[in-house]
């Protein structure tokens, strides 16, 4: 019974570890693409780029909002990483082809994130829209899916197969 007890905790504390890795390793190559593309396409510094995500809820408001909208920014950056995560965690031992072809379903799970995101979220938030430039999007929706989505794949993936090794 004790062991049990502790196999599931210990399957608790796993899950956790593994959506925090992925949320986190997912967050920041996000960042880091997100800065170094709007610094050049911009001249956006990455903290600027956090008041970017942060004017989802404060609008223009948020540029002049100092460290707290570049917190509350990262913030949320980072927890839609962790959501993401967390979904797709969830859905991995329930859906076979994320099983069967872990590259290709992440490379799908970053163009799934970033449509959701751009045709979704984006529209019903409080940011200015852009003009469209094909040349962007092309460069978003490619790291989103190599640099966001490969890697919760892959960080999920290798949660599955280390517990199925050790079961």
């Amino acid at each position: 019974m004790r062991q049990n007890i502790l196999s599931g905790t210990e399957q608790k504390t796993g899950a956790a570890r593994t959506i925090l890795t992925a949320g986190i390793i997912a967050g920041i190559l996000d960042s880091v693409a997100a800065s170094v593309v709007f610094y050049f396409k911009q001249g956006l510094n990455p903290a600027q780029v956090m008041q970017y995500i942060a004017s989802a809820i404060y609008g223009a408001e948020a540029f002049s909002g100092g460290a707290n909208t570049v917190i509350i920014g990262t913030l949320l950056h980072f927890m839609i990483a962790f959501v993401i995560a967390a979904v797709y965690f969830f859905l991995y031992p329930v859906i076979s082809p994320l099983r069967k072809w872990p590259v290709i379903s992440g490379l799908l799970l970053g163009n799934a994130i970033w449509l959701f995101m751009n045709l979704v979220i984006i529209p019903f938030s409080k940011i200015q829209p852009v003009p469209f430039e094909l040349s962007a999007v092309v460069i978003s929706v490619i790291w989103h899916m190599v640099l966001v989505g490969l890697p919760i794949s892959l960080i999920t993936k290798r949660h599955f197969e280390s517990n199925r090794r050790l079961n």
